[in-house]
């Protein structure tokens, strides 16, 4: 008995010895290992949430941002159907300037040719109403004149002298040269030669009473 109480001491003894050499692992290295690499874990994970919430927000701004480009986008397709519809009313308005000056010169031209025919019909009015004072002015001095045809023509002959013959000869008027006075006598055109037409006589009467007096034979004209 006392043998195997002294071999179970020994044994415990050696026991202990061998607690005491032999080397043990730490156990608190393992367990704080296991903590950082918890914490790492979650580390990671807190980053991977914070990272999802900025491409979020990152997202979310970006949707706003293209919400604002097609706006954007959306204004400058008005302004740009505003401006071509301006750009066609400029264009249509040119085409109509473009039109009314052409139907300003048009109107020109015919206002020229309108005025350039007044004026023709005006000086056409004032030449007929200058023709016809003419014509009165000379009827006028001329009623008092009569023109005598077929008279022989002398050199330095008396006109005057001849009508009064005339009238005493031919047309039987006693006394013509005291009872019916002549202004003047003269030879109508240029002096021609003796083998032509003597040129007619015309003798403006005093009055006209006495011309009318007076028959003139048209037969006697060549």
């Amino acid at each position: 008995m006392a043998s195997k109480k002294q071999a179970g001491k020994r044994t415990a003894q050696s026991l202990n010895i061998s607690s005491t050499t032999t080397p043990t692992k730490p156990v608190r290295s393992k367990i704080s290992k296991a903590n950082s690499e918890e914490n790492i874990v979650d580390q990671s994970e807190d980053g991977e949430t914070i990272n999802l919430k900025s491409i979020h927000d990152m997202m979310k701004a970006m949707m706003k941002k293209l919400e604002k480009l097609d706006s954007i986008d959306t204004r400058v397709k008005t302004v740009e159907s505003d401006l071509k519809s301006v750009k066609e009313s400029i264009e249509f308005a040119h085409a109509e300037i473009r039109e009314l000056k052409k139907d300003n010169e048009n109107r020109k031209k015919t206002d020229e040719t309108t005025k350039e025919r007044i004026e023709k019909l005006e000086k056409e009015k004032e030449n007929e109403i200058l023709n016809k004072s003419v014509i009165d002015l000379k009827s006028r001095s001329m009623r008092d004149n009569l023109i005598f045809y077929n008279i022989p023509e002398s050199k330095d002959e008396d006109t005057t002298n001849i009508i009064h013959k005339l009238l005493e000869e031919k047309l039987h008027l006693e006394d013509a040269s005291k009872k019916i006075k002549i202004d003047r006598t003269h030879r109508l055109g240029r002096q021609k030669q003796a083998a032509e037409k003597p040129r007619p006589i015309i003798a403006k009467f005093n009055f006209y009473q006495d011309q009318a007096r007076r028959i003139f034979v048209s037969t006697q004209r060549n």
